[in-house]
């Protein structure tokens, strides 16, 4: 015969079925209540944070405060060796190291560079091969400048910029860029360091025994449109220089202080009819005061 449970015992039965359940959801309810509070307030009553930042917190930040030079994209930090120069960055007045101390160098910059060989004031004047310069003479500096190519003196050939240090493997190797893209490159100190690390980096790469020098950016002079505000933005290329100079193992020297007249213009008899391009006499005055301000 089948065992049958009374009412009495169903109705027990019933009852513990619903106490437990009961217990369960007060329970559930207590471990709730606790996560939330330990998730809104940390030990000592301070905001809780996230142990790790959000996957897309960089996409925030704007190392250039929204002035991001047009068609520029802002460089990733640039692989960067131990500085070389172990005395000032920016040359001091010294003695004279003389003409062969010029004679070691090779130039490469803007048309204010590639000038030094129309103005024939080189030892070879227009014959010189030691200034380096595209058939426009109007290079740039840019994150693309290694992409572009010079007309390589020696023999009349193309070739980038590393494949001519490769090359000839100069003693001293004098840069001097900022006038063209100067607005740009007033408003992302980065873009213009991390373009100018570039060229050295791959230059010294190229001739490890290569010293790099790099020349402040020439003032404008009176008769250059908006010059007052186009010699501020120089000024401040300038103010760079010496930092860009010391992270990448070159030196700086200070061309543009002979250049100056009392009001920082560039003086009249150094000026071209533009404001913006050199006499003879102003080259002449540059690598006399390089010559006085030369490489240990």
């Amino acid at each position: 015969m089948a065992y049958k449970s009374s009412a009495r015992e169903r109705a027990l039965f019933q009852l513990t079925l619903g106490a437990a359940a009961i217990l369960i959801v007060l329970c559930l309810v207590a471990l709730a209540v606790l996560g939330i509070a330990r998730a809104v307030v940390a030990p000592d009553g301070e905001e809780q944070l996230p142990s790790t930042p959000p996957a897309n917190e960089d996409e925030n930040k704007d190392p250039s405060d929204g002035k991001q030079p047009e068609g520029e994209q802002t460089p990733d930090t640039p692989d960067v060796t131990e500085p070389t120069v172990s005395v000032a960055v920016v040359l001091p007045e010294g003695e004279d190291m003389g003409q062969a101390y010029i004679d070691s160098m090779v130039f490469f910059g803007e048309s204010t560079t590639a000038h030094l060989r129309s103005r024939g004031v080189l030892t070879d004047g227009t014959r010189t091969k030691q200034v380096w310069a595209d058939a426009s003479n109007t290079m740039m500096l840019s994150l693309e400048i290694l992409k572009n190519k010079i007309i390589y003196p020696e023999t009349g050939e193309e070739l980038t910029i590393t494949e001519a240090a490769a090359r000839k493997k100069p003693k001293y190797m004098v840069l001097a860029f900022g006038v063209n893209g100067l607005s740009n490159f007033a408003q992302n100190q980065r873009v213009y360091a991390a373009s100018y690390a570039k060229l050295i980096g791959a230059i010294k790469e190229a001739s490890p025994d290569t010293t790099v020098i790099l020349q402040t950016v020439y003032p404008v002079g009176r008769n250059y449109k908006a010059a007052d505000e186009v010699n501020q933005k120089i000024n401040l290329l300038n103010e760079w220089l010496p930092d860009i100079a010391k992270e990448n193992g070159a030196y700086v020297v200070d061309t543009a202080s002979c250049l100056k007249d009392e009001a920082g213009m560039l003086r009249d008899e150094y000026a071209q009819q533009d404001g913006l391009h050199l006499s003879a006499a102003a080259y002449r005055a540059i690598l006399q005061y390089m010559r006085t301000h030369g490489c240990p």
